[in-house]
């Protein structure tokens, strides 16, 4: 299957992203002119709402979803991707981060590797790929947890942990229909799980990551451990 980039829609999970979502929003328009994009913004206040507003009178394809407690960012995607399916008629659905560690400029490589039964993933772990302005704590943290991945749930990724990826409806529609265990950024493995035990194929494409540079990370120790708790009861399901 072809994209056609009209019937790609872009989700983007925000919690205070002020200071970055319409520079985002705007390379994002460049690359891609005529895709669709929804914010999911579960912030406490309504700049980031505010924001996106004020820069949606430009671009007509650029919608807004508010909730109104901080559900996480796996809910945060799920919900975009049930708003997308009803809304638009669409071909492929690409969840990304607000912070600019995904860089929009490889979404025509993302997309160019995309098909009706592949998951394409912007991987930080293979060749050509590469990290930048990382803390040493955050490199050690996502290889402990790209290893528990890999042994507890099984996935063949060399990078479980990235939120840049595509997906076509095909498999959104599967995820939709899912009971989902868990809410936060562990959703992503519990994702690629589901739909390895549906059969879809995972395509892993270079991706430089950076660092946010304005605002700060939400991940917490917390949230680590009650990952590692998400992961085994994942793997327990029935």
């Amino acid at each position: 299957m072809k994209f056609k980039s009209n019937k790609t829609v872009i989700i983007i999970p925000t919690y205070n992203e002020r200071g970055n979502i319409g520079k985002l929003i705007t390379k994002i328009f460049n690359v891609l002119s005529d895709a669709k994009v929804v914010v999911v913004d579960d912030s406490p206040n309504t700049d980031t709402l505010n924001e996106v507003r004020k820069i949606s009178k430009k671009y007509p394809f650029l919608e807004i979803i508010t909730r109104k407690h901080k559900g996480g960012r796996g809910s945060a995607v799920i919900t975009g991707f049930a708003y997308a399916l009803k809304k638009f008629n669409v071909d492929f659905l690409i969840e990304m981060d607000a912070d600019f560690s995904h860089d929009p400029g490889e979404l025509m490589s993302i997309l160019n590797s995309s098909g009706p039964e592949n998951i394409v993933v912007a991987s930080r772990y293979i060749s050509g790929s590469k990290i930048i302005n990382w803390p040493i704590e955050r490199r050690i943290a996502s290889k402990i947890s790209n290893l528990l991945v890999r042994i507890i749930l099984g996935i063949p990724l060399h990078d479980n942990t990235n939120g840049y990826r595509c997906y076509p409806k095909k498999a959104v529609k599967s995820l939709l229909s899912k009971k989902f265990l868990s809410s936060g950024h562990i959703v992503l493995s519990e994702s690629a799980y589901l739909l390895m035990r549906d059969g879809y194929h995972f395509v892993e494409v270079p991706s430089v990551f950076h660092n946010r540079m304005v605002g700060r990370s939400n991940a917490n120790i917390l949230e680590f451990l009650k990952a590692f708790v998400d992961l085994l009861r994942i793997r327990l399901r029935r």
